[in-house]
C-alpha cells in the first residue's frame, strides 16, 4: 500500500516537473540590424555586405540596391516575459511574449517610443521594423525565431 502511494506521488511530481519545464519555454530570437544604400559601399568599414536569402527578401520588397549588416543579436525572451535589447547606440527595442506565438515590440530611438507592433512569429519568418534615414538611406531591424517553442 504504501509502495502504491509512493509511486503515485512520484508519477504526480515528474508530470508536474514536465508541465512547469513545458510552460517555461523561452522564445529564441536573431535581432539583425541593417542599412540599405544606394552605394555600393557602406561609409562604415565595420558593415558587412549582406547577401543570402534576408537580402533578396529586401531587394524584393525595398528600393535600395545594397544592404549591410550593422549588428546581430541572439537574444532569449523569458516565458510571458519582457526584454529591453540595445541594438546600436541610438536605438532599444523591448520584446514582450505575448499569449500564443505573438510578441509586442516597442521601438526606442534616443530613449523615446517610436513604434509598438503586435506580431505573430513562426520559426524561419522575419518581423521586420524599418525607417528612413539621411542620404536616401534606411535602417531595418529584423526579428526571426529561431526555435518555435516546445
Amino acid at each position: 500500500m504504501v509502495r502504491r502511494a509512493w509511486r503515485r506521488w512520484c508519477v504526480v511530481f515528474m508530470l508536474v516537473g514536465s508541465l512547469l519545464a513545458v510552460q517555461a519555454a523561452e522564445l529564441k530570437l536573431e535581432i539583425v540590424l541593417i542599412w540599405g544604400a544606394n552605394e555600393e559601399k557602406s561609409p562604415d568599414p565595420k558593415h558587412k555586405p549582406l547577401t543570402g536569402e534576408m537580402a533578396k527578401r529586401l531587394a524584393k520588397v525595398f528600393k535600395w540596391k545594397h544592404y549591410f549588416e550593422v549588428s546581430k543579436i541572439n537574444e532569449t525572451i523569458p516565458n510571458r516575459g519582457t526584454k529591453k535589447i540595445r541594438v546600436s547606440p541610438k536605438c532599444d527595442i523591448e520584446i514582450t511574449e505575448l499569449e500564443g506565438s505573438s510578441v509586442e515590440v516597442k521601438l526606442y530611438g534616443e530613449g523615446k517610443l517610436i513604434n509598438k507592433s503586435v506580431k505573430q512569429l513562426a520559426k524561419g519568418e522575419y518581423f521586420v521594423l524599418a525607417g528612413e534615414d539621411k542620404n536616401e538611406t534606411a535602417w531595418f531591424i529584423m526579428i526571426t525565431l529561431l526555435d518555435e517553442k516546445r
